[in-house]
């Protein structure tokens, strides 16, 4: 079953076309590879799946449901999740309190219960508490919750922005050049922490990365965009020896 399905969109800003008839899908389950060199369009994708762009034109099917154009929030709430390619942390907030941010969404306590202190506030912070406390056992953190983000190495980070973004309770991830800045031994942990967590919170997962090495060893198929038009899609061993791939990143010589 398709989770998502983007079918011909177009991103244009002013005259220029950032994204041309772009379609594709990714399978229930699935770590989907979006790639292609700087300027491909890729990041505009993101923005169009989750709201932070209206397309021009074309569709985005989410669970077979349209929510082209739809506010970053609402898509959320329908079970999507995302990171960004530079990390978001409250630095100066601890691990736990970053994780219960992406839980706040749900919670049903009304602002003048927290001004007043009302029980049901407790009650609701204590819940979401322990929940986020549970997130952060599974995903290998809970040692971690009591530290402020800013005191973890990198890679723990990217963790750390990665359990908030499942904190939302998402079916479907998103992770913008999730290896971004890594070293080669953080780079390896993370492959394996995503794998991990797709089997654990049964998520199906899309990301966008330059790292070939890391695409390659992770994502069962991917992907490829080049001047906002994809040109190639497949598993990564047939994607890597496409010509038109060949070319985009290194030129019609080498091909």
């Amino acid at each position: 079953m398709s989770i998502l399905k983007c079918d011909n969109l177009i991103m244009q800003f002013g005259g220029l076309t950032a994204v041309n008839h772009f379609s594709f899908e990714i399978k229930a389950g699935a770590i989907k590879g979006l790639i292609g060199p700087n300027g491909a369009g890729k990041t505009t994708v993101f923005n169009m799946i989750t709201g932070n762009y209206k397309p021009t034109s074309g569709r985005v099917l989410f669970f077979n449901e349209e929510i082209t154009g739809l506010k970053p929030h609402k898509i959320v709430s329908r079970g999507m999740a995302r990171t960004f390619q530079n990390i978001r942390l409250f630095t100066n907030l601890s691990v736990l309190e970053n994780v219960m941010v992406g839980f706040h969404h749900k919670i049903k306590y009304k602002l003048y219960e927290t001004v007043l202190r009302l029980p049901r506030f407790g009650a609701e912070e204590e819940k979401m508490r322990q929940m986020c406390i549970s997130l952060l056992d599974r995903v290998g953190l809970k040692d971690k919750i009591n530290l402020k983000a800013n005191e973890l190495p990198y890679g723990e980070q990217r963790k750390v922005e990665i359990a908030r973004a499942l904190a939302t309770g998402p079916k479907l991830l998103l992770l913008d050049e999730p290896a971004a800045g890594m070293n080669p031994q953080e780079t390896t942990d993370l492959m394996y922490f995503i794998s991990e967590i797709r089997d654990k919170f049964d998520l199906t997962v899309l990301l966008i990365e330059h790292d070939m090495k890391f695409v390659m060893g992770l994502c069962e198929n991917v992907t490829v965009l080049d001047h906002g038009e994809k040109i190639a899609e497949g598993k990564p061993a047939d994607v890597q020896k496409d010509k038109r791939v060949i070319t985009a990143y290194l030129g019609e010589s080498y091909a």
